[in-house]
Parts: structure tokens; C-alpha cells; sequence
């Protein structure tokens, strides 16, 4: 298990799937588009995105997903 600070301050802690998921998918850009994820993958995204975790962005019809994190804690 992992902690995580979303951009509110609050720490959320994420298992080892998701913490896994997040260190292979996201680099330093931090967008993911979900048209390369398997289903299993989109499922943990929108877990994320349902935690505070992830951002969603729907633009065109296609949507990407970004770490929603708090740049100013340690």
C-alpha cells in the first residue's frame, strides 16, 4: 500500500494495482489517453478518477486521464 496526496491535501491510500498501474502508464507529460488501455485498466482509471486520484478529460469525443496531484506537499 501507498499514500498519495490529491490536490485538496488529503491523503488517499492506493493498493498495489493501482499503484502499479500509475507507475507503468503515467511519465512525467501525466496524460494517458484511454483508447490504449485494456478494459481491466479503464476499470482502475475511473476507480481513481472516483477516488480523487485522477483526472478525467473528455475533449472531441476521446478522453485522457491525468494524475491529479498536489504539487506544493512533500
Amino acid at each position: 500500500m501507498k499514500a498519495m496526496i490529491t490536490k485538496g491535501g488529503l491523503y488517499t491510500w492506493l493498493n498495489v494495482r493501482e499503484n502499479k498501474f500509475i507507475e507503468e502508464k503515467f511519465d512525467e507529460t501525466g496524460s494517458l489517453d484511454k483508447e490504449g488501455l485494456t478494459e481491466r485498466e479503464q476499470f482502475i482509471a475511473q476507480t481513481l478518477v472516483g477516488r480523487g486520484v485522477l483526472e478525467r478529460k473528455i475533449k472531441n469525443k476521446k478522453t485522457s486521464y491525468k494524475l491529479n496531484t498536489n504539487k506544493y506537499a512533500r
